[in-house]
């Protein structure tokens, strides 16, 4: 059944995590994910977010996501 499925191709975004990892410069910056930390390696909430966040929370009334 799965003999004729194709190996996907590498992931880009895990390939550049993986480098990040294993550069040993300290004052490297992690620009895989996205993801903004603070000081203390702390992933804080900012008010635009929360703002948003309150915005879909009056507006939706379904958590279905739209097909691409």
């Amino acid at each position: 059944m799965f003999e004729n499925l194709q190996p996907a191709p590498a992931d880009k975004i895990l390939a550049l995590i993986g480098l990040y990892r294993a550069d040993p410069r300290p004052g490297k910056v992690d620009l895989g994910v996205g993801v903004y930390k603070d000081r203390d390696g702390k992933t804080p909430v900012m008010r635009a977010m929360r703002e948003a966040e309150r915005r879909l929370l009056q507006s939706q009334d379904t958590k279905t996501y739209l097909g691409l």
